[in-house]
Parts: C-alpha cells; sequence; structure tokens
C-alpha cells in the first residue's frame, strides 16, 4: 500500500532525485547529474514510488519515459524546488572549467551548422569537461522534445510556443531566393512575382509536412509554387539549385558560409517577407539551474560575438 505522503516521512532528496528523472528520462544519467550513485537513484525511485502509489517512470520502446502521474506530480514538485532553491540562495555553485556534465539539444541540421561549432570552440577553451549532444530534429519536433524533457535545449525558429517552454531570441534570420549562376530564366537578380512562381523550386521538409512560412504568404495571395524537388535538410538545398533552373528560398547567413555561395545569384524576395527570429528554448524546470543559465548566456555570446560579430544584449 502507498505510504501517506506527509513532511515528516518524505526525504527531500527523493524529490531532487524525482526532478533528475524528469530531465534525463535515464537512472544513469539523472543520478550522474545530482551527483549520486546509479543504485542510490534507483533506491530512491523505489522509495518515491512506494510514497505516491505509482511506478512513475515506466520503460517503453522509445526508452523510459513519465507516467501520467509523474508528469502530474512535476508541474507541483518543480516550482516547489524553484521556490527551495531561491530560498537557500538560488543559484548553486558551477563553475564551468571543472563541472562534468551533458547538454542535450534539438535541431536542424541548418542550425547546428549555424551554432554548434562556435558554441563547441567556446566550450573547449572555458569548460572542457561538458559535452553536447544533438539530436537533428524539425523544430516543432524540437520543441516537443525539449516538453518532454527527452532534451534541454531547442533551436530553431518557433510559431507556437507553449507555456511550460521559455525562449531566448538569438539573432533574426533574413531569407533570399537563390538561382544558379548561370540560370537562363535570370539575366539579373530582378525578381517579380510572376517570374517567382514560374519557375520551380527546392524546399525543405524533414517530416513530410510542407507549409513553410515562405508558401502560407504565398498562399495568402492566393497563388502557390511549384515545388519540382523535396529535401529533408537546409544544407542539400544550394548545391541542388546549383546547375539548374530551380529557385530556393534560404538563410542568408546559411548561405555565407557554403562554398555554394559563389556559385548562385542572389535575390530579393518579390514579395513582403519579414526576417525569421532564430531562437534557444528550455522547459521552465531548468530557469534555477546554475549550469543551464551558464549554458544560455555562453549561447547567446557566441552567437552574438561569433557568428553576427556584435555583442548580444
Amino acid at each position: 500500500m502507498p505510504i501517506k505522503p506527509n513532511l515528516l516521512n518524505i526525504d527531500l532528496n527523493l524529490l531532487v532525485a524525482f526532478d533528475a528523472m524528469m530531465v534525463e528520462n535515464h537512472v544513469s544519467r539523472a543520478a550522474a547529474r545530482i551527483g549520486i550513485s546509479q543504485p542510490t537513484m534507483s533506491r530512491s525511485l523505489q522509495s518515491l514510488r512506494e510514497i505516491f502509489g505509482d511506478v512513475l517512470f515506466e520503460r517503453t520502446k522509445e526508452g523510459i519515459r513519465p507516467t501520467p502521474r509523474a508528469r502530474d506530480l512535476d508541474r507541483l514538485i518543480r516550482p516547489g524546488l524553484e521556490v527551495i532553491e531561491r530560498a537557500i540562495g538560488q543559484k548553486s555553485a558551477f563553475d564551468p572549467a571543472f563541472v562534468k556534465r551533458r547538454f542535450v539539444f534539438a535541431m536542424t541540421d541548418m542550425a547546428s551548422y549555424l551554432v554548434v561549432p562556435p558554441v563547441m570552440r567556446a566550450l573547449r577553451r572555458l569548460a572542457p569537461s561538458i559535452d553536447i549532444e544533438v539530436r537533428n530534429a524539425s523544430p516543432q519536433k524540437a520543441l516537443e522534445m525539449a516538453e518532454s524533457g527527452t532534451v534541454e535545449f531547442a533551436v530553431g525558429t518557433f510559431d507556437y510556443v507553449p507555456s511550460t517552454i521559455k525562449t531566448l531570441n538569438l539573432q533574426p534570420l533574413q531569407e533570399i531566393c537563390i538561382a544558379d549562376e548561370a540560370n537562363p530564366f535570370l539575366q539579373s537578380c530582378v525578381l517579380d512575382l510572376d517570374l517567382f512562381l514560374s519557375l520551380p523550386h527546392v524546399a525543405v521538409s524533414m517530416e513530410g509536412q510542407h507549409g513553410t512560412p515562405i508558401d502560407i504568404a504565398i498562399e495568402t495571395l492566393g497563388y502557390q509554387r511549384r515545388i519540382a524537388l523535396t529535401v529533408p535538410h537546409f544544407l542539400a538545398v544550394p548545391s541542388a539549385v546549383v546547375g539548374t533552373d530551380m529557385l530556393a528560398v534560404v538563410v542568408e547567413s546559411l548561405l555565407d558560409r557554403l562554398p555554394e555561395r559563389s556559385l548562385v545569384k542572389r535575390c530579393k524576395l518579390p514579395l513582403p517577407f519579414e526576417p525569421v527570429m532564430g531562437r534557444i528554448a528550455w522547459h521552465r524546470r531548468f530557469d534555477f539551474d546554475a549550469g543551464h543559465q551558464w549554458m544560455r548566456d555562453l549561447i547567446e555570446r557566441t552567437i552574438h560575438e561569433v557568428l553576427f560579430g556584435a555583442p548580444g544584449g
């Protein structure tokens, strides 16, 4: 039978263990996260199961996942731990030069190409014992992974962000249209809407869905472009355009860093289209995690100073 919970028979460290499991969904990683052994974490989970009368974390084909009861508890326990953290000084000591930790990110190949190399260069200099794992995901999927606790950071452009997720703006991403340098239909790079719509296009779809922001903008005007090629990776787009009559819409800061930049023409989009905002996102449970805060600050500084040549602020 479940133990009737009250503060006299609950070790608050069990709640810390519960929170670590909600983040990691892995017993060994959760144990390492809070500095205890794997057997101690297993015993903590058993105690939690007895207290709350629920298995809390169950094995699935995707790995260990929290039960509905665990998710309900998390909505109460995490804010409570945040209050306690603030009461005892909020930020724990965090020395990036010596701490051992692993952060998991979800993002597209484009975001990986732009963000990961400069961040890793900074990490190797400032925090050589911090490791990074990057999982390829569309922006929507990356947000879902952040919300579920599968990853600690999502990076991308997000149309909708749930209330459990916090975000930080990195930089506006300007999109342009590109064509092969010798495209016979573009003698100059003056591109009107009729010509833009008459030529075939390359588009990116990571999960088979269509309806990018540019397509939505076109459809609001009552038009539709012809997608001659759909690929799952942004990095494949410029090389697919080279040597063909196809057009593509790409992020200019990505093109600036690709070898194909000298083989294509750059054209202004022939319709009003505001830059999209590149952001990092994380679950609110990490707001008062000192290591997570340090990593957020590092990413923001790195993107502004290294990629865009200006300090953030």
